[in-house]
């Protein structure tokens, strides 16, 4: 990662409205990026220090209540008890002047695959059609924005399409480092499949996220997400 890059507390963006199949619920989720002159090295990984005196350590997970329950219904994508779905990931053609733009969010997805106990994988596909989630890139955002999640539900609630749209470059015109796409694209997944942002900066999830490696509470959040009461699952068709 440059020196130049750094993550800051994004926006989250809520949108309902009333269609004739149901609700349709589009959430625009993002990490924010912006050149400040930084210290951090090349390649940092944020370490929340939890040693002191009068610091609680964080829940063990970021979704849901104490008790273990969900405070508000979060949508996920519908699934089986028994088997993996296939995500299907759409990618457009990459920008012309950077071939391998999608390397990194590749390398992201597969670190999603390696989490155990989530029933979703994430499969690539060449056809728009049959996707599920689709990957877009613009030249950069107006606001400080580095990607950005939109996403709709059926008319059950249950999530039915993703769009994920990733910056090519700063808000200055400074290409986004091939380090830095692997953070934004890691965050983006996870809103792909349902979780909301963390409040610790360890976590993918963080609105600032600086780690190239999922954290133990990403995946027990993800895993609880999906790891619901029998009565609540839904098979699939």
């Amino acid at each position: 990662m440059s020196r130049k890059e750094e993550l800051i507390l994004g926006p989250v963006h809520h949108r309902e409205r009333r269609r004739s199949a149901g609700w349709r619920r589009a959430v625009t989720a993002g990490a924010v990026a912006w050149l400040a002159v930084s210290t951090f090295p090349t390649v940092a990984i944020a370490q929340a220090d939890y040693t002191g005196p009068a610091v609680v350590p964080p829940p063990e997970v970021y979704i849901g209540s104490l008790d273990g329950k969900h405070e508000s219904p979060i949508p996920r994508w519908r699934t089986t008890s028994d088997a993996r779905r296939t995500l299907w990931v759409h990618f457009t053609e990459a920008p012309p002047e950077r071939p391998g733009f999608w390397d990194e969010t590749i390398r992201a997805m597969e670190a999603w695959n390696d989490v155990g106990g989530v029933p979703l994988a994430f499969r690539s596909t060449r056809y728009t059609q049959a996707a599920d989630v689709e990957f877009r890139w613009i030249r950069r955002f107006e606001a400080h924005q580095a990607g950005t999640t939109d996403w709709e539900t059926d008319g059950e609630g249950w999530l039915s399409s993703a769009v994920v749209t990733l910056a090519t470059q700063h808000e200055g015109g400074t290409p986004m480092s091939d380090e830095f796409l692997l953070l934004v694209a890691l965050h983006e997944l996870g809103h792909v499949i349902g979780l909301p942002h963390s409040d610790d900066p360890s976590d993918v999830m963080h609105p600032g996220n600086r780690n190239m490696a999922l954290s133990d509470r990403d995946i027990r959040s993800a895993r609880q997400l999906y790891e619901r009461l029998d009565s609540e699952k839904v098979s699939g068709p």
